[in-house]
């Protein structure tokens, strides 16, 4: 048995299409935000991807910064999910560290963030996070959401992080089910699939 190649770095990409998509978006009250990341969650589907999406929006004036979709599966790593691309790219975007250096910023998703995303949101910089589907939206399709607090609002609250969810709870919810009805792979940490 070989080794395998010893990675020097690691390409975590959008499709152009989504970049195009969201480039010229101006959102500026939560509904259009959600609608707009629940549209690439279906749009990620429909690519054969994971079935979340997220962005980060300014709130000054509602131009999304970047958009993420979940690329897990295509890019066979467990930590590009949805949320965490949109503040990576937003952060490559806009040359900073912590998006508050730049701003007041909000992170959009498709569902309520999972533990690791809620554990990435409070270093992002983003001052408020907007969801739609739930927790048990994600789980009733197979998804494990990890080990997160119950009491994950008031914790981000408590530093300073606005809250708003469930906002668009059915389309987004409907996203999912169409995900689990095309048998899409749930790829959790414990099986892989």
């Amino acid at each position: 048995m070989t080794a395998p190649d010893f990675p020097e770095q690691i390409h975590l990409t959008i499709h152009p299409d989504l970049a195009a998509m969201a480039r010229s978006l101006t959102a500026d009250t939560p509904e259009a935000r959600i609608r707009a990341v629940t549209a690439w969650a279906k749009w990620n589907v429909d690519q054969g991807e994971g079935p979340f999406a997220a962005g980060i929006f300014n709130l000054a004036n509602g131009a999304c910064v970047s958009a993420g979709v979940n690329r897990v599966v295509s890019s066979s790593c467990s930590l590009a999910h949805a949320e965490v691309m949109a503040i990576m790219l937003a952060q490559q975007a806009l040359q900073c560290f912590s998006l508050a250096e730049k701003g007041q910023y909000v992170l959009t998703t498709s569902a309520e963030p999972c533990a690791m995303c809620f554990g990435a949101i409070p270093w992002s910089g983003v001052c408020e996070v907007e969801y739609a589907a739930t927790r048990e939206d994600v789980e009733a399709i197979g998804f494990d959401e990890g080990p997160k607090s119950k009491t994950w609002e008031a914790d981000l609250r408590a530093r300073g992080i606005r809250v708003a969810g469930p906002i668009g709870r059915e389309e987004a919810a409907e996203v999912l089910r169409a995900y689990a009805r095309r048998g899409g792979i749930v790829y959790n940490g414990d099986a892989g699939a």
